[in-house]
């Protein structure tokens, strides 16, 4: 049922190979620290710096080097991590044998990367299906920061991420749930700008921006390639207080339209049409794709993916 010789096949062809070295190697690579792996495998640092150079002669590859940063991976570790991170899955879960896992009784935590737009217009869909369907569970929001999802991931330490921005990884699962555009957001009372702004009158105005790490970097992308850039007065790091902030300015800002309706309740704002062209964007579900595949997480996939496509989209916040 699952294609395990070839992700074992870098642990088996290298010969007597010690597996615990593969543990200190993928635990160099996610904590990008010789103290932090030392601290979780109970070692002394001498002892993992020793390790770190065994599988330095093993590979002929220097493997990490250091910087400023922390450990940084050569492009040959980087390569490896996703098979060997595979690999010890397999050999824990032959171990431990794959678990059961009953949504109706079960008092599990499961952990989501989201936005706070996708708190705000999401989770509520997803909340509501878990509570009919499994009433212990606990769900944990962290807010998204695209820098570090596909870590957190491999790692367990998230169970799943919604966000706009593609991960093309080959060892994550993508569940497309719904297409978005974006638009832009005003003062009700705004006096410049009508329905259809122009692009200069765009450009003449002061901005709102919520920063890079929510993923959503697509409009000043495209007003990038026109030679053109906004004049920010503020960098946020969330959506959520965007309505209040513009409720008494004069700034603009831009927001996915799935959520401006209920931008436009929660203060006196009203959106209008971006004068330039952004290219549509989706709302994806990403997990991690083990080859022994967790149910409970499995379950929580299938969960989030049905409330979600059977929520969205509403016809009335496609267009504003």
């Amino acid at each position: 049922m699952f294609d395990i010789p070839p992700l074992m096949s870098s642990i088996y062809g290298m010969g007597d190979y010690d597996l615990n070295l593969v543990r200190t190697f993928l635990l160099l690579y996610e904590t990008r620290s010789v103290t932090r792996t030392a601290e979780c495998l109970s070692l002394t640092q001498p002892s993992v710096s020793h390790a770190l150079g065994r599988m330095r002669k093993q590979f002929n590859d220097n493997l990490f080097s250091r910087s400023t940063g922390g450990l940084q991976p050569t492009e040959l570790a980087t390569s490896m991590y996703p098979t060997l991170r595979q690999a010890i899955e397999v050999i824990d879960g032959a171990i431990g044998g794959v678990g059961q896992f009953d949504p109706a009784t079960s008092r599990r935590t499961f952990r989501l990367h989201a936005t706070d737009l996708g708190e705000v217009s999401l989770l509520p869909p997803v909340l509501a299906r878990i509570a009919e369907t499994a009433p212990g569970i606990d769900l944990h929001i962290t807010p998204l920061n695209f820098a570090v999802v596909e870590t957190e991931l491999r790692q367990g330490q998230a169970d799943a991420v919604i966000c706009t921005p593609r991960i093309t990884a080959a060892d994550f699962q993508r569940d497309a749930l719904f297409p978005d555009h974006y638009c832009g957001i005003c003062s009700d009372t705004h006096p410049r700008i009508g329905r259809t702004p122009t692009l200069d009158e765009f450009l003449g105005e002061r901005h709102i921006a919520v920063e890079v790490a929510a993923g959503h970097t697509d409009v000043d992308r495209s007003l990038s390639l026109l030679g053109h850039s906004r004049d920010v007065a503020l960098r946020i790091s969330h959506f959520a207080a965007v309505p209040q902030l513009l409720e008494t300015t004069p700034y603009l800002s831009i927001i996915p339209a799935s959520v401006a309706e209920q931008f436009c309740r929660m203060a006196d704002v009203r959106t209008f049409d971006l004068p330039f062209q952004v290219p549509a964007v989706e709302i994806s579900l990403y997990t991690y794709k083990r080859v022994l595949p967790d149910p409970g997480t499995e379950w929580f996939r299938r969960t989030v993916k049905t409330a979600l496509t059977e929520a969205w989209p509403r016809p009335d916040t496609r267009r504003q």
